[in-house]
């Protein structure tokens, strides 16, 4: 009794088992089949969205950098901003060692004010001297005209006394007066003779005095060659004051953009040399996508088409665009293909071209370099997204 009951448990099992077998191996095709149907749709909807959509995984956010650099070589003497901080147009970022160049122009402002204190010493002596020069000119001047004066009054005296003589001598020859009436006429020509051969004389002298004061002038043409050397002087020193001046703006080195310092290369105390790059500025309102497409879908990309962008940065989140250009080179050509050329679609290897994205509303804390993923819908009539 007990092997019959035990039998007929075992039967019972052996159904039960064999039922629950047929159940687990339809749950299992079951199972197969969603994951077939949905691996096919799957794969049809990658196959459909290849021949609708280009997409790209490797974007990155692009920007303008602006390096900056040195004019000359030098050695730094402080940074005045840190990374990451907005910066102004101008403002001044970097100062290179220039306390050289400050003793050179207070050594030349010194030279400067010596030569000011001449030329002007020199515009003095050249006052005086024209000021004294013409004051003897015209009292030699006013001596000689009356000299002249009183010779032509001694020659009108010597002209009456000689027609007096010749009257005495008519006189004393008829017998009419005395003969020291006639050494007295002769004594008076005789006196006014010498009189106006005396004053000739004087006359003479003073007319050579007034040719030698007249010949002092070329004196006055040595102060004011002296004056136009300090003046070529001057020039000279001013033109090397703003020339040093010139080197210190080279140390002071200011931004050219309003922009974001994005990343500083060399520090305090180090030495560089002109065109060696100190740090890097880019614009923060500028920012685009850079994209480098398979050769295969260039044929399907056309500027101003919509563009879905995907940032790594911000995964929840979707951003529109819009194609603004696609490139003339290829990215070996660029230098760039070993870092961005891969296989195409069909496993093959193709070249790459870049192509330019721009992002509406982009988000704030965009970097440079940050991941992107682009999908541009080639046909407007098809809307996956």
């Amino acid at each position: 009794m007990q092997a019959a009951r035990y039998s007929k448990q075992l039967d019972a099992f052996d159904y039960g088992h064999r039922d629950y077998l047929l159940n687990l191996k339809q749950k299992i095709k079951t199972v197969i089949a969603i994951l077939l149907v949905g691996a096919f749709l799957s794969v049809s909807y990658e196959a459909f969205h290849w021949f609708t959509h280009v997409y790209e995984d490797n974007a990155r956010i692009q920007t303008d950098i602006t390096n900056i650099s040195a004019q000359i070589d030098g050695k730094i003497e402080s940074v005045l901003v840190e990374e990451g901080v907005v910066v102004k147009k101008g403002q001044l970022l970097i100062i290179l060692h220039h306390e050289d160049i400050k003793l050179n122009i207070a050594s030349l402002q010194t030279e400067l004010s010596l030569e000011r204190a001449k030329r002007a010493g020199l515009k003095a002596e050249k006052s005086d001297f024209n000021s004294d020069l013409a004051s003897k000119l015209k009292t030699q001047q006013v001596k000689i005209r009356a000299m002249e004066q009183e010779s032509l009054s001694i020659d009108g005296r010597l002209g009456l006394a000689n027609k007096n003589l010749s009257r005495v001598k008519l006189l004393v020859k008829r017998k009419l007066t005395a003969d020291t009436a006639l050494i007295t006429e002769q004594d008076k020509v005789l006196a006014l003779e010498g009189e106006a051969t005396l004053l000739a004389g004087r006359i003479s002298v003073a007319r050579q005095e007034l040719a030698q004061l007249r010949a002092t002038r070329t004196k006055l043409s040595i102060i004011e060659s002296n004056i136009g050397f300090s003046d070529i002087e001057q020039i000279r020193i001013e033109d090397s004051i703003r020339q040093q001046e010139l080197w210190i703006s080279y140390r002071h080195i200011t931004s050219p953009i309003d922009g974001v310092v994005g990343r500083i290369i060399k520090f305090r105390g180090e030495y560089i040399e002109d065109g060696v790059i100190i740090m890097m500025l880019h614009d923060p309102n500028l920012y685009w996508v850079e994209a480098y497409i398979d050769e295969s879908q260039l044929r399907h990309l056309r500027v101003g088409q919509d563009v879905l962008i995907n940032l790594s940065a911000h995964p929840f989140e979707d951003f529109s665009g819009k194609v603004k250009r696609i490139g003339r080179i290829t990215t070996t050509e660029m230098g760039l293909g070993s870092k961005v050329n891969g296989n195409n679609r069909f496993g093959g290897s193709n070249e790459r071209v870049p192509v330019r994205i721009s992002i509406d509303n982009p988000p704030p804390n965009l970097t440079p370099g940050m991941r992107a993923d682009i999908n541009v819908r080639i046909y407007d009539s098809i809307k996956l997204w």
